[in-house]
């Protein structure tokens, strides 16, 4: 398997995560449980920025512009789901508001930068 297949099954493996982790953070399990729900979503985050520098370090938006804008569609509509979710926790009392900012601007981040691909 070459390179550009890997880095493409690299980012829907990535995408898959992503969004694995944002069903764990939705889930009925951890309703209860508002800090470990915080914390998967950090995770989520983090995949999506180390995602971003691996495109950006490897210029895979050069190499697979199509690949990474699907990458980014779903990413953006990942971040819709946990953008709603996180103000909902909010709505019950919790501080949410940096972590609904962030991923605000990581959408429109996002947005931009499909744009140019």
């Amino acid at each position: 398997m070459n390179f550009l297949c890997k880095a493409q099954a690299y980012l829907n493996s990535v995408v898959s995560t992503v969004n694995f982790l944002a069903g764990i953070a939705m889930s009925d399990e951890l309703r209860d449980n508002v800090d470990a729900q915080y914390k998967v979503i950090r995770m989520a985050m983090e995949w999506e920025q180390t995602t971003a520098e691996f495109i950006t370090v490897m210029e895979l938006d050069a190499e697979l512009p199509n690949a990474v804008r699907i990458s980014k569609k779903k990413f953006v509509n990942i971040n819709e789901r946990l953008i709603k979710h996180s103000e909902k926790i909010q709505l019950q009392g919790y501080r949410f508001d940096e972590l609904i900012s962030t991923l605000k601007l990581e959408n429109a981040t996002l947005k931009e930068e499909r744009n140019f691909l």
